[in-house]
């Protein structure tokens, strides 16, 4: 065998064989997430419709608000197409940032929460922190229009005071949506 051909075999073909492996996978990956990036959507826009359609009962279906300047941790605002009850969805982010609360709120016709549900709270400590998600925490919040006189949680600060701020945003989000009808 030549050195040419040994040279070739030794560096060049090992280098051919990755690359198209890696093109042979990237292709398939590329094709499964075009099959499944439509269910993926259509799976999160019902599990939304389903948070909503807890924390705003008896509802006619929602309507995404497209508003401005609304606060961060603010993900979405709908109304209730049969009513003027309006429903927040909010991304809290307590203890571990990087997995931040997932949480809806809904709002009668005069600005009062109706109810709170969390939609999920991986981030938080299991025990403690999660405590934001029982309902004698939650039920603080019915019938408040703003989060004064809310209590934190004990031994979890952090998550329940992001969730209370958290709250706080919705509820400036729904004056700011009733200034802006009002006009």
């Amino acid at each position: 065998m030549s050195e040419k051909n040994k040279s070739f075999k030794e560096f060049f073909l090992p280098i051919i064989v990755l690359v198209s492996v890696c093109v042979v996978i990237g292709s398939l990956m590329a094709a499964v997430n075009l099959i499944t990036a439509p269910k993926i959507e259509e799976a999160q826009k019902q599990k939304v419709q389903e948070a909503l359609s807890v924390v705003v009962e008896n509802n006619s279906g929602f309507e995404m608000l497209e508003l401005s300047d609304m606060p961060e941790s603010v993900v979405g605002v709908y109304k209730d197409k049969g009513s003027e009850r309006l429903a927040v969805i909010l991304s809290i982010k307590g203890y571990d940032s990087s997995k931040p609360m997932s949480v809806a709120v809904g709002f009668d016709e005069e600005g009062k929460i109706l109810k709170c549900s969390v939609i999920s709270c991986l981030g938080e400590t299991k025990g403690i922190g999660s405590k934001v998600s029982d309902a004698e925490f939650l039920s603080q919040f019915d019938g408040k229009g703003d989060v004064g006189g809310i209590d934190a949680i004990s031994g979890a600060t952090i998550s329940s005071s992001a969730f209370k701020s958290g709250i706080g945003d919705a509820c400036a989000a729904v004056r700011q949506y009733r200034a802006e009808v009002a006009k």
